[in-house]
C-alpha cells in the first residue's frame, strides 16, 4: 500500500478515503488516480534458440524460416537481423515495427562454399535498450556432387511387336559427396527400367549398372526421356531413347490412336530426427512458389508416388514433418521432376 500525507484541514473525510482506496488499487492493480500511468514494456522471442541445416553439397543451398514475436505490451521496432558467417545469409523485411503479440518472418539460407562443419549465430537487434536476441547456427559443407549418364542417349532400333530388347546405362559419381536417387521416371510408352530404385546411393567416384528396356506395342516410332532425381543435383539427370516398332507379317498394321502416357513421379525422404506422427507432400508448379498439400492425414511412410502429373509441366515437390499436436515442420529442401 502506498501512503501519501495530506493537510487534514484540506481533505474531508470522505475525500481522504476516496484517494487512500484510489492508492490502494494503484498498488495492486498499476492503476492510479491522477498523476498515475500504466507502465508499457517492449519484449522479444524467436521460435527457436538453434537450427540446424545438417548436410549440404558445397554449391547448393537449403533454408528454413523463423519467426519474431512481440510478447511486451508496447510496440517494437526490429532494426537489423545479422549473421556471424558469410555463408549464411538472411532475408526478410527491416526495419518494421511489431505490435503487442505480432510476429514477424524471417527466411535463412545455408550455402557452403566449403567442406567442413561450420557454425554461426543470427543476431535481432530492436530499438530498445534490451540485449539483442540469438540464434545458433550450425551446417556441414559436403563434397560437391556430379552424376553422370553413359551413354546419355540410347537408339534400340527397329524391333518387333511385342518383342523386348534390353541395353545397359552407366551411372557414375564424379563428385566428391554420396548421390541418393530420390525418385526415377520414364515417359514415353513401351519403355522401362530395371536394378534401379529411389533411395539408392552412390559413393563417391563409384560406379552403378542397371538396364532400360523397349518393347514396342505399334508400328511406328517411339522415344522416352528417363529422368533421374536427387536433392544434392542442382538439376536433374535424363537419358533419352528411341526405338521403332515394326511389324513381323510384312503387312501394314493400321496405327491406333495413341492414348495419353500415364506418368508418375517416386519421391522419397529421410525420417525427421524429431518425434514426429507422419509427413505431408506438398507440390507447386512454381518453383518455391505456392505449395498444395498432396495428402490430407500425414503419412508415416518415408515415400510418395504422386501419378497426378500431366504432360509437359515441371512439378516441385517438398515435405513437411507433422507432430502429435499436429504443428507441421518447416519446408524440406525443393526436388523438381519435369514431366515430357
Amino acid at each position: 500500500m502506498v501512503l501519501v500525507n495530506h493537510p487534514t484541514h484540506s481533505f474531508s473525510f470522505g475525500r481522504r478515503l476516496s484517494c487512500v482506496v484510489s492508492l490502494l488499487a494503484v498498488s495492486m492493480l498499476g492503476l492510479g488516480c491522477a498523476g498515475y500511468t500504466q507502465k508499457t514494456v517492449p519484449g522479444l522471442s524467436v521460435s527457436a534458440k538453434s537450427l540446424d541445416f545438417q548436410s549440404v553439397a558445397v554449391g547448393q543451398q537449403a533454408t528454413k524460416a523463423f519467426t519474431v514475436t512481440n510478447t511486451g505490451t508496447a510496440p517494437v521496432q526490429v532494426t537489423t537481423v545479422s549473421v556471424t558467417d558469410k555463408q549464411f545469409s538472411v532475408t526478410g523485411l527491416l526495419p518494421q515495427t511489431l505490435a503487442p503479440q505480432n510476429t514477424a518472418t524471417y527466411t535463412l539460407t545455408f550455402a557452403p562454399t566449403n567442406e567442413g562443419s561450420v557454425s554461426a549465430a543470427v543476431d535481432i537487434a530492436t530499438g530498445t535498450t534490451q540485449g539483442p536476441a540469438t540464434i545458433s547456427l550450425r551446417g556441414r559443407g559436403a563434397g560437391r556432387t556430379n552424376l553422370v549418364i553413359n551413354p546419355s542417349a540410347i537408339s534400340f532400333g527397329n524391333l518387333a511387336l511385342k518383342s523386348t530388347s534390353t541395353q545397359n546405362v552407366t551411372l557414375e559419381n564424379t563428385g566428391s559427396s554420396a548421390v541418393t536417387l530420390q525418385g526415377v521416371t520414364v515417359s514415353g510408352a513401351g519403355f522401362g527400367y530395371s536394378d534401379l530404385s529411389p533411395g539408392y546411393s552412390i559413393p563417391p567416384n563409384q560406379k552403378l549398372t542397371f538396364q532400360v528396356w523397349f518393347s514396342p506395342k505399334v508400328v511406328g516410332p517411339a522415344a522416352a526421356t528417363l529422368t533421374l532425381l536427387s536433392p544434392s543435383l542442382s538439376s536433374p539427370r535424363t537419358l533419352s531413347m528411341s526405338g521403332d516398332g515394326v511389324s513381323t507379317t510384312g503387312s501394314p498394321t493400321p496405327t491406333p490412336t495413341p492414348t495419353p502416357t500415364a506418368h508418375q513421379v517416386a519421391l522419397t525422404w529421410k525420417a525427421s530426427s524429431s518425434q514426429v506422427i507422419g509427413y505431408r507432400v506438398y507440390r507447386s508448379e512454381t518453383s518455391g512458389g505456392s505449395y498444395n498439400a498432396l495428402n490430407g492425414t500425414a503419412i508415416t511412410a518415408l515415400n510418395y508416388s504422386d501419378s497426378t502429373v500431366s504432360s509437359g509441366n515441371t512439378y516441385y515437390y517438398v515435405v513437411t514433418a507433422v507432430d502429435s499436436g499436429g504443428a507441421e515442420s518447416v519446408y524440406s529442401n525443393q526436388a523438381s521432376a519435369v514431366i515430357p
